[in-house]
C-alpha cells in the first residue's frame, strides 16, 4: 500500500515537474554557437597578402575565430607594411578583438605602437582602430602616452587620423619637451621653415 501511495504521488506530481522544465534546445544551440569559437589556433603566425605583397604579419599566443566573423587574439605582436614592403607600424598588446566585416579593431592592455615613418611611439591600455575611417581613438577618460623626437606627451581623449596625419587630445594634456642643445634660450623648440 505504501508503494502504491508513493507511485500515485509521483504520477500526480509529474505534470508539475514537466511544466516547470522548458527544454528549448534550439535557443540553447544559438547561445552555444555565439560563445564557442569555430577555430582556435595556438602559437598562431598569420600574414595577410594583397596583390602579391605582404601587408600585415601577426603573432598571437591564442587566436579564436567565431561563427559571426569576430576574432580574438591574446599576447599579440604585429607589423603592418608600407606599399614598398618596409615595416611601417609595429605593435604589441595583451588582447585584440576584431570584426573584419566592420573593419573595427580593439586593442587592450599594455599596448605599444611604433610608426617608423613618423618616428612616433604610442602606449595605452585601450585603443580602437576603425579601418573604414582610418581613425585611431582612445576612450575619453583613458590616458595615452606619445613619444616623438624627445617629446613625451600624456593626454586623454586621443584621436589620430591616418588620412590627415593629425592627432588631437580632447582632455587634459601634460608632458615634457626636449629641445636641441643648440636651441636659443626662450626660443621655439619646433623647426619652422
Amino acid at each position: 500500500m505504501k508503494s502504491n501511495l508513493f507511485v500515485a504521488a509521483v504520477l500526480c506530481s509529474l505534470p508539475f515537474i514537466a511544466a516547470g522544465c522548458s527544454l528549448k534546445y534550439s535557443e540553447g544551440q544559438k547561445n552555444v554557437d555565439a560563445e564557442v569559437p569555430e577555430f582556435v589556433f595556438a602559437n598562431a603566425d598569420f600574414s595577410r597578402w594583397e596583390k602579391n605583397q605582404k601587408m600585415l604579419s601577426m603573432r598571437a599566443q591564442t587566436l579564436e575565430q567565431y561563427k559571426g566573423g569576430g576574432t580574438y587574439a591574446d599576447s599579440v605582436s604585429f607589423t603592418a607594411y608600407a606599399d614598398d614592403g618596409s615595416a611601417e607600424t609595429e605593435g604589441s598588446c595583451a588582447l585584440v578583438a576584431f570584426d573584419p566585416n566592420q573593419k573595427m579593431y580593439s586593442l587592450y592592455d599594455g599596448i605599444e605602437l611604433t610608426n617608423a615613418p613618423r618616428n612616433v611611439t604610442i602606449a595605452a591600455d585601450e585603443l580602437r582602430w576603425d579601418g573604414n575611417t582610418e581613425q585611431l581613438t582612445s576612450r575619453r577618460t583613458d590616458t595615452i602616452t606619445m613619444k616623438k623626437n624627445g617629446t613625451i606627451v600624456r593626454g586623454s581623449g586621443f584621436s589620430a587620423s591616418g588620412v590627415s596625419n593629425r592627432f588631437i587630445f580632447t582632455g587634459a594634456v601634460s608632458g615634457t619637451v626636449e629641445t636641441d642643445e643648440n636651441a636659443e634660450e626662450g626660443g621655439d623648440a619646433q623647426n619652422r621653415p
